[in-house]
């Protein structure tokens, strides 16, 4: 059976003149154009969007005024760390959702940007997912479905559609459609070194991190400290500029102390630290973009409606330390090798004086004929594994719901016959 080293390096045998980069280029390019012949059967793949139950317990308000614009506090609540990801309506209607992304304590948690509007105070909120992300290697949904409610759901409804049939967002429990939403967004950045402010010749504790940086924004973080002393006897304070007060005075500790935000810091055993002296850390915020997220609408509410999806996976490149080929591709590994032939026997050489003695364009033709009937048997095969190009003059599973409009209708209200 052939995998990618086993092909490149028969490539390379073939054609010394292309050297290992670019036979090992031709050889995922052939690879990359095998993929996107048809739905293949080993690119589907399976998951479930598995909601949670709505949680409305207490009340929450905003810290804008406070200088925290990205949390959200809680009277009554038990927020968990599992609401990460999850969204939150605070105030109902009038607000839009936010994704929480950072679980401070069960009366505190982070939203994914500033509160828009002024603060709100011990409002009555919802906590639930709307928006949920797919694998890594998710390419396109080849169907998904509600077992609850036994019907496919849509997957070709866009946001616009969405913002003119339910704007307020305010439809929920029994689910219809999955409209593509944007990308999750990944939380990261660079944590700067303790900046002395008033004394910079006395003694500094150390900057580290234990998670790396958490905030979604850039922010500079205060260190004082209340009592001197050694490590162990003397004691700190710290808050992120813009907030109005410190936090709780902490002891010294010469391993790492975790403040917020994967912000860390420690205090080498030996200086005399002195009280009212203050140090700086800034943190720069770097958010990438994750996979695609998709809301479900209206939004699911009940941890009992499970949503299984079947989706093709998108196309990827091989690499030497994941070689792999699809089993029944690994055993007629030579269509890929005749497809990089071809390329081969087009490419003239990298100059005059190091010609490609493959060069041959009859050569070429020659190869992509053999690889195309190769690519039929392939078809062929894999079609008798997964079925995709079948016709029935009548649906053998007749009569059934989904032929009858009225069922579609009642089940997509949205959609026209």
């Amino acid at each position: 059976m052939d995998n990618f080293v086993t092909l490149y390096e028969r490539l390379q045998n073939r054609c010394p003149a292309v050297g290992p980069a670019l036979s090992q280029q031709l050889i995922n390019d052939s690879w990359r154009t095998l993929q996107s012949e048809r739905e293949w059967s080993f690119r589907r793949r399976h998951g479930t969007f598995a909601p949670p139950n709505l949680y409305t317990t207490g009340t929450a308000s905003t810290n804008v005024g406070a200088g925290s614009p990205t949390l959200i506090t809680g009277s009554g609540t038990t927020w968990t760390q599992a609401m990460i990801g999850r969204q939150i309506r605070i105030g109902g209607l009038l607000y839009p959702y936010y994704t929480i992304v950072g679980w401070i304590s069960a009366t505190q948690i982070l939203i994914d940007q500033p509160w828009a509007g002024p603060d709100v105070t011990a409002q009555p909120y919802q906590i639930l997912q709307i928006y949920f992300p797919v694998p890594a290697d998710f390419g396109y949904f080849l169907f998904l479905i509600s077992i609850k409610d036994a019907y496919r759901l849509w997957t070709n409804v866009t946001e616009s559609d969405l913002a003119m049939l339910d704007p307020q967002r305010t439809n929920q429990g029994q689910t219809y459609a999955a409209a593509f939403y944007d990308y999750s967004s990944q939380y990261g950045g660079v944590i700067g070194p303790v900046i002395p402010v008033t004394s910079p010749s006395n003694p500094a504790p150390i900057s580290t991190t234990s998670t790396g940086y958490t905030y979604v924004a850039n922010a500079s973080y205060i260190v004082e400290v209340v009592t001197g002393g050694v490590t162990g006897t003397a004691t700190f304070k710290w808050l992120r500029a813009g907030q109005t007060s410190f936090q709780p005075t902490i002891a010294t500790d010469s391993a790492a102390q975790d403040l917020q935000d994967g912000i860390s810091v420690y205090w080498p055993v030996g200086p005399v630290y002195v009280a009212g002296d203050q140090f700086i850390i800034n943190a720069q915020s770097l958010v990438t973009a994750g996979v695609p997220r998709y809301e479900m609408w209206p939004s699911p509410t009940y941890t009992s409606y499970l949503y299984p999806y079947i989706y093709i996976a998108k196309e990827y490149d091989l690499t030497v330390q994941a070689p792999q080929l699809p089993p029944f591709v690994a055993n007629r590994g030579e269509v890929l090798l005749e497809m990089a032939l071809a390329a081969c026997a087009r490419y003239p050489g990298a100059d005059a004086d190091h010609p490609n003695i493959y060069f041959n364009l009859k050569l070429a033709a020659f190869h992509e004929e053999r690889a195309q009937q190769m690519q039929w048997d392939l078809m062929r095969n894999d079609e008798e594994v997964g079925v995709t190009n079948i016709d029935y003059q009548q649906y053998p599973m007749a009569p059934a719901p989904w032929l009858d409009g009225s069922w579609q209708a009642s089940h997509a209200p949205f959609m026209t016959a």
